[in-house]
Parts: structure tokens; C-alpha cells; sequence
């Protein structure tokens, strides 16, 4: 079977998830229906840390091999690569973009690898397929959430790789370049344009009276925070097994509430570690 094919089956992408925002068409390498502009990482369809990485490395090597963008002008100003998001997928790119030696901005709206760092405190990673090689330079080994940003930093970051605190608005096509807007008005150009923004920016609300208070919240970052405490966790999917596996394992008490009549969604390890606490 095909890999993605077979993780596609293995990340359940295919269960109904309520409503979510609508993604642009985008081509097997990456394009889109904007001449110039590109798509990497979780937009592709698959949430895994190695296809981003790999998404990433892929679509620099596709701009380079386009005659299009090998014969370009030359223009003050203009960069030949803006890539839109600083997390795994988009710092694979830049890493590709610096061996060709092409002038890249990275623009990044909140922290480098926002995504990672905001995972809980120790939380376990699954680094899918195991026997993957992605393309380019960026390489993901550890398994646990601190280690793993530290990792993909000390590669990038702490390599030269600058990011420009920035949140990118739109993007539109104006003669031979692409046009970015920043929040702010300032607007950028450049040859070509990498989305690598991911799909985790914003939480999904449930629409019910109180979830605005302040003890609710969409992240958890140290399940030590709910020891010996009663905590709701709300959701039938990975991210909410791994919350109250962690906070019970803390010392909290808690109750998992989904609307489905058992747990499907979840991978099988998160299922089976689910088992073992008491919740």
C-alpha cells in the first residue's frame, strides 16, 4: 500500500470533525491555482512531523527545477522565496532555499516551532514512518516534546536560520511577482510564495455558554498544573486522550466527554495508554 495512503488510514483523517475552514487546491507538488504560490506541512493533509519536513524540502526543490523561476528578473526589493510559517515544514524549506542560495524571509506570526513548544510537558512524540528519510537537511529523532524542539532549533535557529516576527495577512499575484501582505499594511514581493502555516493556530470552540472563563483552556502545558484537581477534558480525538492520560498520571481527576458512543479516532498506542489510568 502506499505509505501515505496507509498513514492517512492511520491518523483516521477521513472521520468527521464538525466543520472546519475551507484549504486551497493544491497539486502533488505543492502548487496551487496562484501561479507562484506553494503549500507545505499540515495543509497537505497529513499532520505528521517527517511529511511536513519532507513537504517542505520537496517544494524548494520543485521552484528550483522551474524554468520559470531559473530565468527570472532580477528586482530590487523583491526576495526570490517568502515562506509563510516557521514550524518544521517552512524551516525544511528555508534550510533547502539557504543550499540554493536563494534570498528567503521567513515570517512567523507567534515562535519559531510554535506548535512543538506548546505541546504539554513531556509530551510523548510519535516521529511517523520510522523508517522515513525526508528530503533536505532537517532531521527529527527525539521523542519528547522538549527535546525535540531543542533539536529542531539547535538545526535551524541556532544555525542561522533568522525569522521575522511578522503575520502575514494575503497573499496576491500583481504582474511577475507575489505581493504578501503583513499585518500592519507593509506589504513584501517576491518570485515565490511557501504556506507553511499549519492548521493549529486556533483552537476549535465548542459554542456553549462559559467556555470564555478562565478556567478554560485549549492547551494544556503541564498536567502538574491539575493535580488533585476535577478536570473536564472535551473531545474524542488524539490530542484529548493525551490530555487526560497526562493529567491523571499528574494526579488529577478526570472525566473524558465525546460525543461518539466509543473512541475511534485516536491512534492505537494513545488508546492502550488510555487503559492504564484511571479516567
Amino acid at each position: 500500500m502506499n505509505p501515505i495512503v496507509r498513514y492517512t488510514r492511520w491518523l483516521h483523517t477521513g472521520w468527521p470533525a464538525g466543520q472546519v475552514e475551507p484549504f486551497p487546491e493544491i497539486r502533488e507538488d505543492g502548487a496551487t491555482a496562484m501561479q507562484g504560490l506553494y503549500v507545505a506541512g499540515d495543509l497537505r493533509g497529513i499532520p505528521l512531523l517527517k511529511f511536513a519536513v519532507d513537504s517542505g524540502a520537496k517544494v524548494v526543490r520543485t521552484i528550483a527545477a522551474d524554468p520559470n523561476f531559473q530565468q527570472r528578473a532580477k528586482a530590487s526589493g523583491v526576495h526570490d522565496l517568502i515562506i509563510v510559517g516557521g514550524g518544521v515544514a517552512g524551516m525544511s524549506a528555508a534550510l533547502e532555499a539557504r543550499r540554493e542560495g536563494w534570498d528567503t524571509v521567513v515570517l512567523e506570526s507567534t515562535e519559531p516551532f510554535a506548535t512543538i513548544v506548546n505541546f504539554p510537558k513531556a509530551k510523548p512524540i510519535f516521529v511517523y514512518p520510522t523508517a522515513m528519510e525526508p528530503a533536505g537537511e532537517l532531521r527529527v529523532t527525539a521523542s519528547v516534546k522538549e527535546s525535540l524542539a531543542a533539536e529542531l532549533k539547535a538545526q535551524t535557529i541556532e544555525a542561522g536560520i533568522a525569522v521575522r516576527p511578522a503575520r502575514a495577512t494575503g497573499v496576491r499575484r500583481e504582474g511577475a511577482w507575489l505581493h504578501v501582505a503583513l499585518e500592519g499594511g507593509e506589504v513584501l514581493r517576491a518570485a515565490r510564495v511557501l504556506l507553511a502555516v499549519g492548521r493549529a493556530g486556533d483552537h476549535r470552540r465548542l459554542g456553549v455558554p462559559g467556555e470564555d472563563r478562565d478556567k478554560v483552556v485549549n492547551r494544556l502545558h503541564d498536567p502538574a498544573d491539575f493535580a488533585d484537581r476535577d478536570v473536564l477534558v472535551v473531545g474524542g480525538g488524539d490530542a484529548a486522550v493525551e490530555t487526560a492520560v497526562a493529567v491523571a498520571r499528574a494526579g488529577g481527576r478526570v472525566t473524558l466527554s465525546y460525543r461518539g458512543k466509543h473512541l475511534g479516532r485516536p491512534k492505537p498506542e494513545n488508546l492502550a495508554q488510555l487503559g492504564s489510568v484511571p479516567v
